[in-house]
């Protein structure tokens, strides 16, 4: 059985597949849940505290904490897979006023797998703190612009998004592009 806050993280998920964020009341959550408007405060301060907590929480259970060089591949796939898992909360959320907490949200956790990635990979190469942030940053956001872009399209695949040629392009990038800032003697 489930506790209190994750059957109202489920009726969130539930109302926002037919109700845009900005229109759900805790009213609505707490008839789906059965229970009182005091259980909803005992738990949460609003919708959106609610909110965050459905992120993290999922985040915990279904998202890799780092990607893992010899599984980065589907370490990165899971990200999709989530938000593809849960589509109806995921575009109403994108198209919601809280579309910027959404993307921040994916662009945090992303930053901290792809930060682990990159330190892996960079080995004993000697790199400057900001050109290493840099190539972070540029990995990150490019996955986030991708994600924001699917999401916008109603998670539509483009004729020229492929898992193949989107592997090709990742596959020893990071590595190659740390290498341009490698300041270590060889």
């Amino acid at each position: 059985m489930t506790n209190t806050k994750d059957q109202l993280a489920a009726a969130l998920k539930t109302i926002l597949a037919v109700k845009p964020i900005e229109r759900i009341t805790i009213r609505d959550i707490v008839e789906i849940c059965g229970v009182n408007r005091q259980t909803f405060y005992y738990h949460f301060e609003d919708v959106y505290d609610l909110l965050e907590y459905v992120f993290e929480s999922d985040a915990d259970k279904y998202l890799p904490k780092v990607i893992v060089y010899d599984r980065w591949k589907e370490d990165v796939v899971y990200y999709f897979k989530y938000l593809y898992d849960n589509r109806d909360f995921a575009i109403s959320l994108f198209h919601s006023n809280s579309r910027d907490y959404l993307l921040k949200y994916y662009h945090d956790k992303l930053k901290f797998c792809v930060e682990s990635f990159a330190k892996i990979v960079s080995g004993d190469m000697i790199i400057e703190k900001g050109d290493f942030d840099f190539v972070v940053e540029l990995y990150t956001n490019a996955v986030v612009g991708i994600i924001s872009q699917w999401l916008g399209g109603g998670m539509a695949i483009p004729d020229w998004f492929t898992t193949d040629r989107c592997m090709e392009v990742m596959n020893n990038s990071v590595e190659q592009l740390l290498m341009r800032f490698d300041r270590s003697e060889r």
